[in-house]
């Protein structure tokens, strides 16, 4: 039997608030949850570290004798033996480097104006939360794909018992069309850095690229534990732009950073209710 597919959202959307795909949700939320602080912990502690080290070592300049300091007003630079390896391009130290920053006169008046200070740190914390929320829904909608099969196979015995589930692809298939979409991802952010800068249109630069990885995933996570290679394909040939267009719907909630961590799981019920019907009208059932 095909369903309506302007039912298929509403459909899912009870099927995720039962306490089987409940139970199933928990799982990757507290997972992406647990590498997430993991991740976070291990960074500000590294973070606090680096600090702490360039606070001593700024002291200890201030406080070295007259043969140790260097002279900034001279045009020569002294270099003794334990420094001299530190030349190489590969040991420029980014927190260093920002500590020197902080050094310059500009920024320093910059930091002290505490309107500019406050908007300079808001930035920083923006970015770093968008670029957190990016990195949740990338690692929940790598671990739901492991979940799939439980979910299809739960569909199939609900709504659609006669339906056979066929599939296609094996691990390393799988390992190396998420190693490759990870990777377009990562060019797509590196292509798409002049148009950061450029407003309205770094909104399309920065999601672009995570919406890419989103879309590959879930789709062939969904396509390949339904359908044949063959039947993939076609389907991705007749309603290819229909899926699109919900994967791009569905993507945008994962903006809000609740829905990303505990949704991944409703989009995969979803997807999963919509490339069934589309594989039994392609295998040829009537519509009711």
């Amino acid at each position: 039997m095909i369903m309506k597919k302007k039912n298929l959202f509403t459909l899912a959307l009870k099927d995720f608030f039962t306490p089987y795909f409940l139970t199933l949700a928990l799982a990757p939320m507290v997972i992406t949850l647990l590498l997430l602080f993991s991740a976070l912990s291990y960074g500000a502690q590294m973070l606090h570290e680096k600090i702490n080290t360039l606070r001593i070592e700024k002291t200890s300049t201030e406080y070295s004798t007259p043969s140790q300091t260097i002279s900034q007003s001279s045009l020569s630079i002294t270099v003794d033996e334990n420094q001299s390896e530190s030349s190489s391009l590969t040991d420029i130290d980014p927190m260093a480097l920002l500590e020197s920053l902080k050094s310059s006169q500009i920024l320093s008046s910059m930091l002290e104006n505490d309107i500019l200070r406050w908007i300079i740190e808001k930035i920083i914390l923006l970015a770093a939360g968008y670029f957190l929320l990016i990195l949740s829904v990338i690692i929940a909608v790598i671990i739901v794909g492991f979940f799939t099969p439980l979910v299809v196979r739960k569909l199939k015995s609900r709504y659609y018992p006669p339906f056979k589930i066929i599939g296609h692809g094996n691990l390393f298939e799988i390992v190396w069309y998420a190693l490759k979409s990870f990777l377009v991802m990562l060019l797509l952010y590196l292509l798409l850095i002049p148009f950061y800068f450029i407003p309205i249109l770094n909104i399309i630069a920065f999601n672009l690229p995570a919406y890419y990885f989103f879309h590959k995933m879930l789709v062939f996570d969904v396509g390949s534990t339904i359908n044949t290679k063959p039947e993939y394909f076609r389907i991705m040939v007749l309603a290819g732009n229909q899926i699109r267009l919900r994967t791009f719907m569905i993507y945008l909630l994962t903006l809000i950073p609740f829905v990303a961590i505990f949704f991944p799981l409703f989009f995969v019920i979803y997807l999963s209710h919509l490339f069934i019907n589309e594989t039994i009208e392609l295998r040829g059932a009537p519509r009711e």
